[in-house]
């Protein structure tokens, strides 16, 4: 059929059978995403290929998405959890590693069908590439064409299977994991004292340099024998018997309390016409300023309590900077809450609109990252990549948040767009690709490999939930992010996907992804040796 050989015509027609392939339900499973690379094997095996650029174009599109999604907590991941996630995937890659070792032994592998087994089983490009320079290219690509098929579909009905088989509840783990992350960011709550403090008396709110104490904001002062509160600022004198209402996390008001007096239990309402606002930050122009800079109290008489983001209460310090999408709750005269709101746009319709500039520039400095020669004493000269650099550029691009005038952080709903659209391209071209010489390599290769690559992506994988699980003790989502990140799947990150549209996995994914890759180069190197 002429029709076939049109590869966006082929493209549509796999991904449109393999997503309702993946819809269908034989009690509860599903393949899912998974459907799209089945379809593919079928029209791949019968001649219809998609070109090696789609490929390419869909992981760099899917990881650079995952990149920007798990960068601005990336840092905090590495800090408080890293080592766990880190020790998860190098034992994961290690079992991976004695398995093929032991296979290859036992099968009479020579180094380059060993080296090709561990990386296609484990479902790593940069292995392949370490194999081939480094074992030659007559045995490699074949070992990795066949066990790269089970590394890919294995990882994803492990990883669908694994729930049910540990008999866990996601809902259950999304709300550890929630209540976990709820406990780390408290909500704010409103505590109102009397000065008693006789050290502070008479002094100046910025000589007080509260923020060392905790981070909490004085929002408004009722002096002795007045009617009216004011509006606090950082030139506002504190005085003997003043009533403060202060705003802030359940701890930090615990601190700040000792700090200035006694708790009192009374409400400091406003008898004129100051009204309470939520602003939404949605111009590009003032995002990535600092509250310092916005100067809303000095200069419109407006005083900032809190901003919300992603859910989550963050208190408004002057060095906060503001991102897209930032709920400021204000306080001030309606006149004073219009200009404000000039300022920072409080239109959701901006919210969904996006600039591709910022999405390209990220893109093509992931390339060019991955272009950069990395060398490891003793492990010589490697690169991340494209797929690698990718996921760095977003990670960090992410984490500046703003450069002049790019806001590299796009809208969620975009965000998912580029994801879903750069998954497909690569379910669909890797299957169509493996379709085609999957039974010649199979009937060159033998059984043996077969089994030997089957050996070499489950072992590690059930072995790493006895120590992901009951040693390290990770979260069940997070385990699964470690798994595939491990494996760099990307196809297994997407069946994660399936079972939680949460960021608990894709953050652990992209925490221990740039050690796998590393790891892999390395262990790849160590195999040939071995076996050579």
């Amino acid at each position: 059929m002429e029709l076939l050989h049109n590869h966006i015509f082929l493209l549509l027609l796999i991904t449109l059978i393999g997503t309702a392939l993946g819809k269908l339900r034989f009690k509860s499973f599903s393949l899912g995403s998974a459907g799209i690379i089945f379809v593919a094997l079928i029209f791949g095996h019968f001649g219809y290929t998609l070109p090696a650029d789609f490929q390419t174009l869909g992981l760099v599109l899917f990881i650079y998405s995952i990149g920007l999604q798990a960068g601005p907590g990336f840092l905090h991941t590495l800090r408080s959890r890293g080592v766990k996630l880190t020790l998860g995937a190098l034992i994961i890659i290690a079992i991976g590693f004695v398995t093929a070792l032991s296979a290859s032994w036992f099968f009479g592998f020579d180094a380059s069908i060993g080296a090709g087994l561990f990386a296609g089983a484990l479902t790593s490009t940069p292995g392949l590439a370490v194999a081939v320079e480094m074992a030659g290219s007559e045995g490699a690509p074949a070992a990795y064409g066949l066990t790269y098929f089970f590394g890919v579909i294995g990882v994803i009905i492990f990883i669908q299977l694994l729930p049910k088989f540990l008999k866990i509840s996601i809902r259950e783990e999304e709300e550890a994991l929630n209540e976990e992350i709820s406990k780390a960011n408290l909500p704010f709550k409103i505590h109102h004292i009397e000065l008693t403090n006789p050290n502070i008396f008479d002094k100046k709110v910025k000589d007080l340099r509260l923020g060392n104490i905790a981070p909490v904001v004085i929002t408004r002062l009722l002096s002795v024998g007045a009617d009216e509160p004011v509006l606090v600022g950082a030139d506002t004198v504190l005085r003997e018997g003043d009533h403060l209402r202060i705003a802030g996390r359940e701890t930090d008001l615990e601190k700040i309390q000792l700090f200035l007096g006694r708790t009192i239990d009374q409400e400091i309402e406003f008898d004129r016409v100051l009204v309470k606002k939520n602003i939404i930050v949605s111009k590009r122009k003032v995002t990535g300023i600092s509250l310092k800079q916005l100067n809303c109290r000095e200069v419109f008489n407006v005083q900032l309590t809190r901003i919300t983001r992603n859910g989550i209460d963050l208190p408004a310090t002057p060095n906060l900077r503001l991102h897209m999408g930032d709920t400021v709750h204000a306080v001030g005269d309606s006149r004073a809450l219009e200009n404000v709101t000039k300022i920072l746009g409080d239109n959701t319709k901006e919210l969904y609109s996006i600039s591709l500039m910022p999405i390209f520039i990220g893109l093509l400095v992931g390339f060019l990252i991955g272009k950069i020669p990395l060398y490891i004493p003793y492990g010589g000269t490697f690169f991340l990549g494209t797929t690698g650099g990718v996921l760095v550029a977003g990670i960090v691009l992410s984490n500046l948040y703003k450069t002049g005038p790019f806001v590299w952080e796009i809208p969620s709903t975009a965000n998912t767009f580029i994801r879903e659209l750069g998954l497909v391209l690569f379910m669909a071209t890797v299957g169509t690709k493996t379709g085609e010489t999957i039974l010649e390599t199979l009937s060159q290769q033998g059984v043996d490999l077969f089994i030997a690559g089957v050996a070499v992506t489950l072992i590690p994988l059930i072995t790493s939930v006895l120590i992901c699980r009951y040693i390290l003790k990770l979260p069940f989502l997070r385990m699964l992010g470690v798994m595939t990140g491990s494996m760099t799947s990307t196809p297994g990150l997407a069946a994660v996907g399936d079972l939680s549209d949460t960021h608990y996995a894709s953050s652990a994914y992209a925490t221990v992804y740039p050690i796998a890759l590393i790891g892999m180069i390395l262990f790849t190197k160590l195999l040939v040796i071995i076996l050579s």
